[in-house]
């Protein structure tokens, strides 16, 4: 099976295709949807799936909306290296986490919060600013 194949099946060759790799009738949704689940199916078998940390958020982050749970999730480590986006009047920004700090417009900065500040000229919590916190406490 490659996603090729997926890209030109027909909904019932998806039904039965989701029902093989899922073990379980395909739910009521479009074709687009099917083909991205199969896909992503596909790709899950192939290469593996979720990290454990990341099945934890996903869960904890269920729970928390569902009001089952009273603590937050816990706040994600950045990873060196990892690009954070962010469009603002229409203008993109990109920051990149480096070991002791950020950098953004080839200049190396202290904190989220300051390159929110130069981007906005008013002061951000710059975690909430690039959307890695909640305004809800």
């Amino acid at each position: 099976m490659t996603i090729e194949r997926i890209g030109a099946m027909s909904v019932d060759e998806l039904q039965v295709e989701w029902a093989a790799r899922f073990g379980l009738d395909a739910p009521a949704l479009g074709t687009d949807q099917l083909r991205l689940g199969l896909a992503y199916r596909l790709q899950e078998q192939r290469h593996g799936g979720l990290s454990r940390s990341t099945r934890n958020l996903l869960l904890q982050t269920i729970a928390l909306k569902s009001k089952r749970a009273v603590a937050p999730p816990p706040v994600r480590k950045l990873t060196v290296g990892t690009r954070l986006i962010r469009d603002w009047h229409g203008v993109g920004h990109t920051v990149t986490v480096l070991e002791d700090g950020f950098e953004y417009e080839g200049k190396r900065w202290g904190s989220l919060s300051a390159i929110a500040r130069a981007i906005t000229g008013s002061r951000w919590n710059g975690p909430l600013f690039f959307g890695l916190g909640s305004r809800n406490k």
